[in-house]
């Protein structure tokens, strides 16, 4: 039985998936395959690498591997971990933490889980996730994944204007990136608006070849869209415009939109490490406009 701390945030094949509700979680930040399927998502406990975090699913610990991956630093070993969770006939494939458990383990959401690993496949901006997917028996290795996740939750709005100013407060900023927060949508589940759907995922302000794709979530996405799952929605990042208007000249390449079940905050992202954008308390405003079919 899930922690009262957690709070469900996707189903698929028989298996709920739960998150912190002091964190935040996403689920079109990341390039990785499973992504572009609609098929797994990023969990943020909250916390720094190195942190104990919690299982975001019950469970028996099936399998543990670990491989490393591709890394800069000659001199240093960024390991990666597979965690596999059998839940009936399901099985769970966890990354980006090293356990703490051991196979044979049977657990439940929110037990901690294992320790925020950082490694080769972040880039500088990234904050320590849990990747979490659901997949058959005998088919939790490869990369690409076709399970498709439904949401715990639904969004609706009156207003579907294809404009909004976001007037923020920085609440972090360092050379890595900054953190702000402002007027936020949702009942539940909260974040950012957009004709009509909360944001989710990378919103370019410079070239970025890595992601071509964000998310909306809602009943009716007043755009062309690339896949769709229920009431989530990727759609091309040629589809958005963001700028900041207020707030002095910030040469950015990105802002970040993520979904929390307490206050959700919008990432500004550096087009290099080292180059902080702002300082805490600054105001700005964000601009974003979605272009209509």
């Amino acid at each position: 039985m899930a922690q009262p701390f957690l709070e469900p945030v996707a189903q698929c094949m028989g298996v709920t998936i739960f998150a912190p509700t002091a964190g935040k979680f996403s689920f079109m930040k990341s390039p990785f395959a499973a992504h572009t399927t609609l098929s797994a998502v990023d969990i943020y406990p909250g916390g720094g690498f190195g942190d104990m975090a919690p299982s975001p699913v019950d469970g028996t610990v099936i399998d543990i591997r670990e491989y490393l991956t591709p890394t800069p630093f000659k001199s240093r070993d960024f390991k990666e971990y597979i965690t596999a969770i059998r839940q009936g006939d399901s099985v769970v494939k966890i990354l980006h933490m090293k356990p703490a458990v051991k196979v044979g383990d049977t657990i439940s959401a929110g037990d901690p889980l294992g320790i925020l690993v950082h490694n080769g496949y972040f880039y500088f901006w990234n904050e320590p996730p849990l990747h979490v997917e659901v997949r058959q028996q005998g088919d939790y290795i490869r990369a690409s994944n076709y399970n498709p996740l439904k949401l715990c939750f639904e969004f609706s709005s009156t207003d579907t204007s294809l404009e909004s100013n976001i007037q923020c407060k920085v609440v972090f900023s360092d050379e890595r990136f900054a953190l702000l927060t402002g007027g936020y949508d949702g009942q539940t589940v909260k974040g950012y608006r957009l004709g009509g759907c909360l944001l989710d995922g990378l919103v370019p302000m410079a070239q970025m070849d890595d992601i071509d794709y964000f998310g909306l979530i809602g009943l009716h996405p007043p755009c062309e869209v690339m896949r769709v799952e229920g009431n989530r929605y990727m759609v091309s990042t040629g589809k958005v415009r963001a700028e900041i208007l207020a707030g002095g000249h910030v040469d950015c390449r990105a802002l970040a939109f993520s979904l929390s079940y307490s206050v959700p905050t919008i990432k500004v992202i550096p087009k290099q490490y080292g180059q902080k954008l702002f300082n805490v308390g600054d105001d700005v405003i964000i601009g974003l406009s979605l272009c209509k079919d």
